[in-house]
């Protein structure tokens, strides 16, 4: 039963996969700022320890440790970065080589198998050590776009020295020289986006401003769009594994997660992801959620 309700999905996603996807289109964002920092300050850009209101530039990474931090990008889209994560800033979208991030608005990202195209939608993307991806649509749509089958596309790395260098420590160690840097839910590959920001090292070993981040396979792979409250997990070589509905458990273990609590930053997208969990999940409170307001219910009359 599993595995057949499994196939459905995907049948479903595939069909959807023509339909496009409504509203505008995202547009490039070079340019990234730190704006708020949680939970210590291991917060990095190309390996440089970094305050708020840092900016990080087209081709610069940005690293958190133990940390989270919320970025505004140019475009004036939202993302936050769970502790342990590695994004880079690029001219076509960030690409996240490691850990959690949420966005919030029009930012298209990519990994290293995948291009995940939106028109201002909130969803999380997590890639773990082995490389294996997931992508959650909290609200809107997402496009996923894979190079399934294609030669290299698992080793397509945006920050390849994280993982070819012996002399490297573990992330969140601010010594590391680390020249680029690097339960979920579902989401579909598509066309990237951009990103950007500053001008904080000098290390001749980083990379230069204009220096192509994403080197993707020539021919592309299947393209499937996720709908609100779907899971698309993706193999490490961008082999689609599985689509799956999220739970009213799994979505509210979302909200109750790093990538939302503690903020004091406002997430603009924060009240459609609530007015969605209630269309997806008619009748089913959220749990107290810390930052979040939980929705009143309205009480009945009571007469005697």
């Amino acid at each position: 039963m599993a595995i057949a309700w499994t196939r459905r999905l995907l049948g479903l996603a595939l069909l959807g996969s023509g339909a496009g996807l409504v509203g505008s289109p995202a547009i490039a964002a070079d340019q990234a700022t730190i704006v708020e920092i949680l939970d210590g300050n291991q917060v990095f850009i190309n390996n440089r320890q970094v305050p708020i209101n840092s900016r990080a530039n087209r081709d610069q990474v940005v690293r958190t440790g133990a940390s989270r931090t919320q970025l505004r990008f140019s475009d004036q889209a939202i993302g936050r970065l769970g502790q342990q994560s590695v994004i880079k800033i690029g001219s076509r979208c960030f690409q996240i080589s490691r850990g959690q991030i949420l966005i919030s608005g029009p930012q298209n990202g990519c990994t290293k198998s995948a291009r995940l195209s939106v028109r201002g939608t909130n969803y999380v993307v997590e890639v773990a050590e082995d490389g294996t991806t997931n992508i959650s649509v909290l609200e809107g749509q997402v496009a996923v776009t894979t190079f399934k089958g294609q030669p290299g596309a698992g080793d397509t790395n945006p920050d390849p020295t994280l993982t070819t260098n012996p002399n490297l420590k573990e992330p969140g160690d601010p010594t590391i020289q680390v020249p680029g840097g690097n339960n979920p839910a579902g989401q579909i590959p598509a066309p990237p986006s951009n990103g950007g920001a500053s001008s904080l090292s000098t290390d001749p070993t980083l990379t230069e401003p204009g220096d192509p981040i994403e080197t993707f396979p020539e021919s592309e792979g299947e393209t499937v769009v996720l709908q609100a409250g779907q899971q698309l997990q993706l193999s490490p070589e961008g082999v689609l594994l599985t689509i799956l509905q999220l739970t009213a458990g799994d979505f509210a273990g979302l909200l109750q997660g790093q990538l939302f609590s503690g903020y004091q930053e406002p997430l603009p997208g924060l009240s459609s992801i609530l007015n969605q969990y209630q269309i997806l999940f008619p009748g089913v409170g959220l749990p107290g959620i810390p930052g979040i307001p939980t929705p009143s219910v309205p009480r009945l009359p009571f007469f005697f």
